[in-house]
């Protein structure tokens, strides 16, 4: 376990680099394609001054920048500070605060709370992205005439960085600081709140290696190397969101659908076109499923492992589930 977090996925980069790693709004990114970004972002983080234990706030819904963002912040050796990308101004003001977060990755759609915020964070710099910002231009074009993908507006500055024009600009060349994956923190994830306000919970390197260590356990003799496709619509900077995809996803060089919105139709299409095996949502989600009225008009024949976390799944939905799809849903449980 006395290993670097990316061990796992940087080892599966150099075994399957033309495997899928990503689906995002349609478009596949491979796992040297991905490894390549995440290099080229970490790259571009230390050349805008973040170092070993400084914390990086991560304001965006499931994407692939989210997953770029995520593994380069843990490459330079920062600690990434996930949240949700719905939280209001007072309330990322705290945690930005509270963490001493210096570099904030956010969404467009989100830039105005992220300027009103900034003067009193102690934040230094911005980087900012669309939903569709890596997508080919004519699906971003197609995206912005259909009205499909939301867009807000950026106010340049010298502390206002593009997400994709750093990637472009800088070398896949970062720095490798040396850690100790025992001490070292990877990541401070935030509690709901529910008992006060909510607390900054971290995980080491360490940690996240156990977690991947204990999910192949779990599904060993069920789940082969490249063989599934997960659909990740439960967020990203949840720790079951986490834990899924890092261990299952990259974890075993398999391919993820990243589902920006949890849309319940949006999610069928997808199970039915890409053959997704591995479903993982809060219980609202299946109870969402099951209650769909075109829920006859999808295939979901490959369906074979669904996993629950965030709540206590109810028994009805469980047995309702189990009598619909002939497969039971596993409860997960978390660590923040």
């Amino acid at each position: 376990m006395d290993q670097h977090a990316l061990f796992t996925f940087e080892q599966n980069c150099q075994k399957f680099p033309n495997q899928v790693a990503l689906i995002y709004l349609g478009k596949s990114f491979s796992y040297a394609q991905l490894k390549e970004l995440t290099d080229r972002f970490a790259t571009a983080l230390h050349e805008l001054g973040v170092r070993e234990n400084d914390k990086v706030f991560i304001y965006l819904s499931n994407c692939v920048q989210w997953v770029i963002a995520y593994l380069a912040i843990l490459e330079v050796g920062a600690i990434a500070v996930p949240v949700s990308p719905i939280y209001t101004p007072s309330e990322i003001t705290y945690m930005i605060n509270d963490s001493g977060a210096e570099t904030i990755i956010c969404q467009d759609t989100n830039f105005g709370y992220v300027k009103e915020v900034f003067p009193q964070t102690g934040l230094k710099r911005v980087i900012y992205t669309g939903l569709a910002s890596m997508l080919p231009l004519w699906k971003r074009l197609v995206g912005m005439l259909f009205d499909r993908v939301p867009r807000g507006s950026i106010e340049r500055g010298e502390k206002i960085y593009s997400f994709k024009e750093l990637i472009a600009q800088h070398p896949p060349q970062p720095p490798r600081p040396s850690i100790n994956p025992r001490e070292h923190f990877a990541y401070i994830l935030y509690t709901g709140g529910t008992t006060g306000l909510p607390k900054g919970v971290p995980g080491t390197h360490s940690f996240i290696n156990c977690m991947i260590n204990d999910y192949h356990k779990v599904i060993e003799g069920y789940m082969e190397e490249t063989k599934s496709t997960l659909i990740m619509v439960g967020p990203l900077f949840h720790i079951m969101g986490q834990a899924t995809f890092l261990s299952i996803g990259l974890g075993l060089g398999n391919r993820t659908v990243l589902m920006p919105i949890p849309e319940v139709d949006s999610i069928l299409k997808t199970i039915e076109k890409y053959r997704v095996d591995l479903l993982s949502g809060v219980p609202t989600l299946y109870r969402m499923i099951l209650e769909n009225d075109r829920l006859d008009f999808y295939d979901l024949s490959s369906l074979k492992y669904c996993w629950s976390g965030g709540d206590v799944l109810p028994s009805e939905i469980f047995n309702r589930w189990r009598q619909r799809f002939n497969i039971p849903i596993y409860q997960n449980f978390g660590a923040t």
